[in-house]
C-alpha cells in the first residue's frame, strides 16, 4: 500500500513540475508533454507487462487519428457557428445542430478507444483504465486551465 501511495507522489510532483514548466510553452509542445506523461502515468497505473504495454500503445495510437479528426470537425463546427453568429448571417440552428453532432461523435470516437482496450487489458487493469480515462486525466486539464489563468 505504501508503495502505492509513493506512486501516486512521484506522478503528482511529476504532474505538477510539467505543467508548471509547460507554462509560458507553445501549444504543440505542451501537447507532446501531455501524451507522454499520459503514457508513462497509463504504463504505471496499469501495470503494463511488457506485451500488453505493446498491444496497449499500438491500439492506443491507431485509435488517436481518429480522435484527432473528430477534435478538428468539432473545431470547425465551432468556428462556423462563431462566424455566423458575429457576422449575424447564416443559420444558427444548423450550425449549433452540427457542433452537437461533431461534440457526440468526437465522444463516441473516444468511447470506442477505450473499449478497444478491453481485450488486451484484465478486468481490474480495465477498470482502472476507464477510470483513468474519466478522472485522472479530467483533473490534469483542470490544472493545466488553473495554472495558465
Amino acid at each position: 500500500m505504501k508503495k502505492y501511495y509513493k506512486l501516486i507522489g512521484l506522478l503528482s510532483l511529476f504532474m505538477f513540475f510539467s505543467i508548471t514548466s509547460l507554462h509560458g510553452q507553445n501549444p504543440e509542445k505542451m501537447r507532446e508533454r501531455l501524451k507522454t506523461y499520459k503514457k508513462i502515468m497509463l504504463m504505471e497505473k496499469l501495470n503494463l507487462n511488457e506485451e500488453q504495454s505493446i498491444k496497449f500503445f499500438s491500439r492506443y495510437a491507431e485509435h488517436e487519428g481518429f480522435i484527432l479528426k473528430a477534435k478538428v470537425e468539432l473545431d470547425e463546427a465551432i468556428d462556423m457557428l462563431d462566424q455566423g453568429v458575429e457576422s449575424g448571417k447564416g443559420d444558427n440552428e444548423k450550425a449549433i445542430q452540427l457542433v452537437f453532432e461533431k461534440d457526440i461523435a468526437l465522444k463516441k470516437v473516444i468511447i470506442e478507444r477505450i473499449k478497444s482496450m478491453k481485450s488486451v487489458l484484465s478486468e481490474k487493469q480495465f477498470g482502472k483504465y476507464v477510470v483513468i480515462e474519466y478522472k485522472l486525466l479530467d483533473d490534469i486539464k483542470k490544472a493545466m486551465k488553473k495554472r495558465r489563468k
